[in-house]
């Protein structure tokens, strides 16, 4: 083989040894020095590498010690252990943001650091790919970084905030972002544990957000669950479907909570039940929710019979709300009142147009002065559940009947048109007349023309007679409420001490936003017994 090397061979050495040889320049009197502050690029360990064996074993809100190596020791000239602390980080291996724990009290002695590795309380039975990562920016707002051999942490305890609470961790794939109400994140992973540590459930599930005002205007958001499998949570029956809500605008908490407790002393079918419960989505912490029940026809829910292709006349879950954003709905022909299936939510056109013509005859029956006088809108309502279902919205004074915003009706086969369940008291309710005198009026939650219990409980006095025996029936466990105001209180002290340094609010409409949580629940309370003990005068006259 020829020794020659061509003249063009030559030309492309020497280039590439002049690249070269720029690349390992030093600083020197021709190059500009960095300022003050600014950190030369040139200046980058060469490696860095965890001593310690893997797997790390990390339990909940404790730490471990580990060590790990930069080097050269050369590279790290003029950097305090404070400075390098802040340029060292765990990371997942493929760059993903780790904030289940992080390092502190960083120690050094030449290229060998110790450290402590600590779990920020926010996650349980996990196990990660992590990386050490030294990462430095230079004078131009360039970042350049080393990363060490991937390491396994490995979490197989749990004990949760320490609130008091059950916790419940929500995990997307890929710690996927839930930013849609419409579209549901699949293949969350899905744990609830007890306060005392023990595991509740485990299993995968949808995810997306929920609510209206609730999702759109508000910083804290809710979520509903779609479990892969029914399943009972938190010793409640049953079902796939499942909300949290995030209660934002209530310095309580507990104004769903109240309601719901209301209407469970009450003679309506069903209630949803619910627990307090600390969220932690995708390892951060959410602060404090009431996972609960949604409203879905079922046995252990609404129980109605299922609505099929075949079958017109029933069930159906109905909802009446301003919003109106459902995808088969009406506006009845009499009232203007908003009406939409929720359940089912699609429709033939025969079990739309016989929803319609029944609430279009109803209609007819109360806005007739002679068919109203025959009381015949009665031959198209269950009395019972109205009653009850009044009576719940009059003690928590929800002025969101008037608009009118999330009120439930169903519709069995060969039944009427029963009210309820009950939903929605997050905000505007329970306030205390000298905030709102009007509270004080008779039916003030179905005051407004809106809907249809205003001419019901001002004109029929036989409705009103009904009222009174189930006022008498139910007045005793009624009274004990605010016994359940300061039981139920008194569970979420340390979580409100922590949620509400989170959530901060800055809506008046409940007038407590400036209170201190026992302020505001003693204020929700007195509420309660002023327009309690105002019905229990009132009804008596009837």
């Amino acid at each position: 083989m020829s020794n020659h090397i061509s003249p063009r061979l030559l030309s492309l050495l020497f280039l590439a040894g002049a690249i070269l040889a720029s690349c390992h320049k030093t600083i020197g009197p021709e190059t500009p020095q960095p300022g003050p502050g600014v950190v030369p690029t040139v200046v980058m360990p060469s490696s860095i590498a965890l001593l310690n064996d893997s797997p790390l074993q990390l339990e909940w809100g404790e730490s471990l010690p580990v060590q790990f190596r930069l080097s050269p020791e050369s590279a790290l000239e003029g950097l305090s252990v404070e400075d390098i602390e802040g340029l060292v980080s765990v990371e997942g291996r493929t760059g993903e943001v780790l904030s289940g724990y992080h390092l502190v009290e960083l120690k050094r002695e030449g290229e060998i650091f110790s450290a402590l590795l600590e779990d920020a309380k926010t996650r349980g039975f996990y196990e990660d790919d992590a990386v050490l990562v030294f990462a430095r920016t230079d004078a131009d707002g360039r970042k350049h970084q080393i990363r060490s051999r991937s390491f396994r942490v490995v979490s197989t305890s749990f004990r949760g905030p320490a609130t008091g609470l059950p916790v419940v961790f929500i995990d997307t794939p890929d710690s996927c972002p839930v930013t849609s109400k419409e579209v549901w994140t699949e293949g969350a992973s899905v744990r609830i544990f007890l306060a005392d540590g023990s595991l509740d459930y485990e299993g995968t599930s949808q995810v997306k957000g929920r609510g209206n005002s609730t999702w759109t205007q508000f910083p804290k958001k809710p979520y509903t669950l779609k479990l892969d499998a029914k399943a009972p949570i938190l010793g409640m029956p049953r079902h796939k479907r499942w909300c949290l809500l995030a209660n934002w605008m209530d310095r309580t908490l507990i104004r769903n909570a109240v309601a719901f407790e209301i209407s469970r002393r009450t003679g309506l079918a069903w209630t949803p039940s619910g627990y307090f419960v600390e969220l932690v989505l995708n390892g951060e912490h959410l602060g404090n929710y009431y996972l609960c029940e949604q409203v879905k026809v079922d046995k252990n829910r609404v129980n109605i019979a299922k609505l099929t292709e075949e079958t017109v006349e029933g069930g159906y879950l109905m909802e009446v709300d301003a919003w109106f954003d459902e995808p088969f709905k009406f506006r009845s022909p009499v009232y203007d009142v908003p009406w939409q299936f929720k359940d089912p939510d699609e429709v033939t056109q025969q079990q739309y147009d016989y929803m319609y013509n029944y609430v279009k005859e109803f209609e007819e029956s109360l806005a007739s002065d002679a068919r109203f006088a025959a009381r015949e809108y009665r031959n198209y309502i269950d009395s019972d559940s109205w009653v009850d279902w009044w009576l719940v919205n009059e003690l928590a004074q929800n002025g969101d009947v008037n608009q009118p915003k999330s009120i439930y009706l169903s519709k069995d086969v060969g039944g009427k048109l029963k009210a309820g369940p009950v939903w929605d008291f997050d905000w505007g309710t329970f306030i205390p007349v000298e905030f709102n005198p009007s509270v004080s009026e008779y039916n003030y939650s179905c005051r407004g023309p809106r809907f249809y219990l205003n001419r019901i409980c001002r004109e029929d006095s036989q409705f009103r007679s009904l009222a009174k025996l189930h006022w008498m029936q139910y007045r005793e466990a009624l009274s004990t409420i605010p016994d359940y105001i300061d039981a139920l209180s008194s569970t979420l002290v340390k979580s409100d001490a922590i949620n509400s340094r989170m959530w901060p609010i800055d809506r008046t409409t409940n007038q407590d936003v400036n209170l201190r949580f026992p302020e505001a629940v003693a204020r929700l309370k007195r509420a309660y017994i002023e327009k309690f003990n105002w019905m229990d005068i009132t009804i008596n006259t009837y």
